[in-house]
């Protein structure tokens, strides 16, 4: 199951780039509400999810322990969306109820590789934001205080509060390559592309506007945007992460 065919294309070229970052593991944000199943010899088991990379998992695991190198099956389950692909138990530590275990995945096709890899995106993204120093953040909103979460390339996230930086939250605006969500305090999140973009006539100077997007494309990009905030690092202000989440 492709969960973001429209927006995530991942030519083979993409993967080749991601897979160079084949050991960099990704953890879960507490309130991505992704579950996962281990299946050994046909017997499923729960597990919990301590981290993910492009090339496996980190799985902890509670019942009798596995054995190094047998062959399993991982189902990665969100909301109506999941993958399910082979791997191989790689490492396996013993714990006093259970087990904590390293998968290296073997994915049948390239479309299986391609479905795990987009579910893998909003992780990745969202667990790397950080927070850039308030003194290289420009003011340019008389009233408002910006800040500003950087962490991928061609990925930003902004966040505006009334009057300081202790004020109420009032809106953000987050870019993601040509994706974009802005969204103010007790309204309806935007969602636009800049593939989508009309640019100004000279007789009507201004900003740019943008095309009514296709149910599908909003709708992967909404999707992609929730789940990244949901993935937002712990360093990151609470208060911040509350606010972003609550779209």
């Amino acid at each position: 199951m492709l969960l973001f065919s429209r927006i995530l294309g991942f030519e083979e070229n993409h993967i080749r780039e991601i897979e160079r970052r084949r050991e960099q593991r990704y953890v879960p944000g507490k309130a991505f509400p992704l579950q996962a199943t281990i299946d050994v010899d046909g017997e499923p088991r729960s597990a919990k999810i301590m981290d993910l990379s492009p090339g496996g998992a980190g799985l902890r695991v509670a019942g009798p322990a596995y054995a190094r190198g047998g062959l399993a099956k991982l189902h990665l389950m969100i909301e109506d969306s999941w993958v399910e692909f082979a791997c191989t138990i790689a490492h396996v530590r013993t714990l006093p109820s259970g087990c904590r275990l390293g998968l290296t995945a073997g994915f049948a096709s390239f479309d299986e590789k391609k479905s795990y890899l987009q579910l893998l995106q909003p992780i990745a993204i969202g667990s790397v934001f950080r927070v850039t120093p308030p003194d290289e953040v420009r003011q340019m909103d008389p009233g408002m205080h910006k800040l500003v979460f950087t962490g991928r390339p061609g990925t930003e996230l902004n966040v505006w509060r009334q009057t300081d930086d202790a004020g109420p939250f009032h809106s953000l605006h987050w870019q993601m390559d040509d994706y974009i969500v802005q969204a103010t305090a007790g309204a309806e999140m935007q969602v636009y592309s800049r593939k989508y973009m009309i640019a100004p006539a000279k007789a009507k100077p201004g900003g740019p506007t943008y095309r009514k997007l296709p149910n599908d494309v909003q709708d992967e990009i909404t999707r992609f945007f929730r789940w990244t905030m949901l993935n937002l690092p712990k360093e990151m202000p609470a208060d911040v992460r509350t606010f972003v989440q609550g779209f």
